[in-house]
């Protein structure tokens, strides 16, 4: 996000938060339209994310907050505790823990302008996780479809500003919303956007991430090696469109940026010479998530990566034998978990933040007693396109 100033950026959250407020005033006064549709049974989908981020403004009067999470990216979040005690100014450092957004409500849409309108109540009851008194942005609007993952039942929607909305979705037997959905569709959405229902103030970190890109070739070292057939389980497949910013053909090996900006490193199980792809190209692709296979505390405080890539002997799932799989190992600081989902987020010495899937077959007590902050020693499988598509020019 640039920011041509701190003052025009604080006038821009006051205003943010003076419609909020304006908004809330006829919420307070009538409890039964502070419900907005949303029922005790679908609130009660929420999840918890726990992440750090540096504080950029921070409203104690109006319970909101604005940071930069571990990606870069600039999130606000309603707050469900008073900020007064705390002092946040900006450039300080906070842990969160985060009601994640939640999709209540979703369907194909006629319509391809973008739009987004958000309405803050005050809550008059206790609903699942969320307690009477809190303030709760709710959402609705026209979106783009931009990362969509049905096992984990989890999208990206892109609204008209530009900002991503990463949101869980409400599944039940009788509705499934991302079963014909695609990347790149249109859709009417219906939301709870996040809430921040715990703020803790972290000492100041001394340590800056490195500039320094990782590398895009690694030597072969291994061919014949076999993936646990029980892995399977806890893969999961990602469907976004990206484009490609760094390619190996031969090496079957490809950089590239992602929805919100990320670059990624990924092997592919495609033949990426038959595809003529070069730096620049937009793709549609399917990708087999990374996934944490060996996770352990650290014995040093120095963070490390090293990466080996191999040839697998047989097929395993959607991924055929002979596609080159990249493993890493290293050491690198927890920096976001989401417990329920089994997901986690490592920086390593690069600054890069790996997000990544836990093996359902990892201890639970390994997992379950992982804090933010932590620093691990790690075995991950490096993500693995198993579909790639060059996308017509726009």
């Amino acid at each position: 996000m640039i920011r041509t100033s701190r003052q025009k950026t604080r006038q821009q959250l006051h205003g943010r938060v003076l419609l909020i407020c304006t908004l809330l005033a006829s919420a307070v006064l009538c409890p039964q339209r502070a419900l907005a549709g949303f029922d005790k049974e679908q609130l009660a989908g929420f999840e918890v994310t726990e992440l750090k981020g540096t504080v950029s403004e921070a409203l104690a009067k109006e319970k909101v907050i604005e940071i930069v999470d571990p990606e870069g990216h600039t999130e606000v979040y309603t707050v469900g505790l008073d900020l007064e005690p705390l002092g946040l100014e900006p450039g300080d450092e906070v842990s969160l823990s985060v009601l994640d957004g939640l999709l209540v409500d979703l369907e194909p849409s006629d319509d391809q302008d973008l739009s987004f309108s958000r309405e803050d109540i005050i809550l008059p009851s206790d609903m699942g996780k969320l307690k009477k008194g809190m303030r709760v942005a709710l959402a609705s609007g026209t979106g783009r479809v931009i990362k969509l993952d049905r096992k984990d039942g989890s999208l990206s929607l892109m609204g008209p500003f530009g900002g991503i909305n990463n949101l869980d979705v409400l599944v039940t037997p009788e509705n499934d919303p991302l079963e014909d959905l695609n990347v790149g569709d249109f859709v009417d959405f219906r939301l709870v956007q996040p809430v921040a229902v715990d703020v803790r103030k972290l000492s100041r970190s001394l340590s800056r991430p490195s500039a320094l890109r990782p590398p895009l070739a690694s030597d072969l070292l291994r061919s014949g090696i076999t993936l646990k057939a029980e892995l399977l389980e806890s893969f999961e497949i990602t469907h976004l469109h990206a484009i490609v910013t760094r390619l190996l053909p031969d090496q079957k090996v490809l950089e590239i940026e992602g929805p919100e900006g990320h670059n990624i490193v990924v092997t592919s199980a495609v033949d990426l010479n038959s595809l003529k792809l070069s730096p620049g190209t937009e793709i549609s692709m399917d990708i087999l998530d990374g996934l944490v296979v060996d996770l352990r505390p650290a014995t040093s405080k120095a963070l490390s990566f090293e990466r080996q890539d191999v040839e697998i002997a047989g097929d395993f799932g959607p991924v055929p034998k002979g596609t080159r799989v990249a493993m890493a190992t290293g050491s690198a600081e927890v920096v976001r978990i989401s417990r329920t989902d089994r997901t986690l987020s490592l920086r390593g010495p690069f600054g890069k933040v790996h997000n990544l899937d836990v093996s359902k077959r990892m201890p639970g007590t390994v997992f379950d007693e992982l804090a933010l902050g932590d620093l691990v020693e790690f075995r991950f499988i490096k993500p693995v396109a198993i579909r790639i598509t060059p996308l017509a020019s726009r």
